[in-house]
């Protein structure tokens, strides 16, 4: 069988005819626009505006720093009052305005001096954050005194209090000056001169003593409406003026040597005079107690005082029944005697700082030779001593009774002392 040779004219015509048909199909399905395409346009760059931005980071458009800003006021000197309103505000955050309105207690109704400060009001613009509201107006009132006054509206919080012949001034600080920082502020003048009547003081003195010796002065100007002017004169020459301005207080303390004899004179009240008084709740230091005894022997008596380191100087006379008294002083840490010759019937009676409180009586030893010991060694019958159980006995009862009639009690100076055997 003889086999027809291979053509590719038949793949080649389907491949075309395929092709055709593709092609139909995309040209039914563009848009009518599309045969003739516009270019694509070259992007723009839109140039906006950027508003500057102060420290605090708010936008200037929307706050003002307190160096820029600006206000109106209103001002009514003799009622006390005024306010003052931000019109390019508020104020940036960080930033912030004080104000002060003061009234002073003035010695005329034009500007003299001294002038004391009777009240103030103080407040202040702060900045704010971006979004918030700030506050647009300050409200400010002050008492005025009921006598010659000045009444200042000032920007700042720093006040002059006294206003001196040689202190500051307020100058440009007040609001609505002609220039500088007062002229930021639309309105009246700020300042006020004025009132009727004499300001007087209404001083009054208050002496308190502690327990040292010292004396505190409380000098009072309370209900007056001038400054009041006290003249302290004290002990060893000691004098002092002293300015206390209307509604305040000012305290002195003068020390022990000043506080013995203290006057103190203003105008308007009666001269204070006094001292030092020791109050009623000081507690007195600890003294110790001395110890006193007494020793009988078989020639003499001996009275011993020791006198602690803490205790006081003690001085005691000493009165025997025969005899001339002894006087004896002992010094705190030290120990003082006397003594007195044994005799029969010997009794001595201790007076003055220390007190025996009646006679304390000599009393033999039982072993004392019957012919020695001073003389006194026999009973009242001229007998020979009595020893023994019954020696002891008496000599047992009699210093019982020895000791109960020499307890002693301190009395002030004057000391009741027990005297041990």
């Amino acid at each position: 069988m003889i086999r027809p040779q291979l053509s590719l004219r038949r793949p080649l015509a389907v491949t075309a005819a395929a092709l055709a048909g593709l092609a139909t199909v995309l040209a039914c399905t563009t848009p009518a626009g599309a045969s003739s395409p516009s270019p694509s346009p070259t992007p723009t760059t839109t140039a906006s505006a950027t508003a500057t931005t102060p420290a605090g980071g708010q936008s200037t458009s929307s706050c003002v720093a307190a160096a820029d800003a600006r206000y109106t006021h209103t001002f009514d000197g003799p009622a006390g009052r005024a306010s003052i309103t931000l019109t390019n505000g508020p104020l940036c955050r960080g930033e912030e305005q004080d104000l002060a309105l003061v009234s002073y207690v003035t010695p005329s109704a034009t500007f003299a001096v001294p002038q004391y400060v009777l009240d103030k009001s103080i407040k202040k613009f702060t900045g704010v954050a971006p979004g918030e509201l700030g506050v647009a107006t300050l409200d400010f009132a002050v008492e005025v005194p009921n006598c010659h006054t000045q009444v200042d509206f000032v920007f700042g919080s720093k006040l002059i209090d006294p206003l001196t012949d040689t202190s500051d001034r307020y100058g440009d600080r007040k609001v609505g000056s002609p220039s500088g920082i007062g002229a930021r502020s639309t309105g009246p003048r700020a300042w006020f001169n004025g009132g009727s009547g004499t300001c007087s003081a209404a001083p009054e003195v208050i002496a308190e003593s502690d327990c040292d010796g010292n004396v505190e002065l409380t000098l009072v100007n309370r209900s007056g409406n001038a400054a009041a002017t006290f003249t302290i004169t004290g002990s060893g020459g000691f004098t002092e003026k002293v300015t206390v301005p209307l509604r305040k207080i000012e305290t002195r303390k003068l020390s022990a040597g000043e506080a013995q004899e203290i006057t103190v004179a203003a105008a308007g009240m009666k001269d204070f005079t006094g001292g030092w008084q020791k109050p009623e709740d000081c507690q007195q230091p600890e003294v110790g107690t001395p110890n006193a005894s007494y020793e009988s022997s078989c020639d003499k008596m001996v009275f011993r005082i020791s006198n602690p380191e803490d205790g006081t100087p003690l001085t005691s006379v000493f009165t025997p029944n025969k005899g001339e008294p002894k006087k004896l002083t002992v010094e705190p840490g030290r120990t003082g005697t006397v003594s007195f010759p044994a005799t029969k019937g010997l009794t001595v009676t201790v007076t003055g700082d220390l007190d025996s409180g009646g006679p304390v009586k000599w009393e033999q030893p039982e072993d004392c030779p019957s012919t020695g010991g001073g003389g006194g060694g026999g009973d009242q019958d001229g007998g020979l001593p009595v020893t023994g159980a019954a020696a002891g006995a008496i000599a047992a009862g009699a210093a019982t009774l020895l000791v109960a009639g020499a307890v002693l009690f301190l009395v002030a100076r004057r000391r009741r002392i027990h005297f041990t055997v």
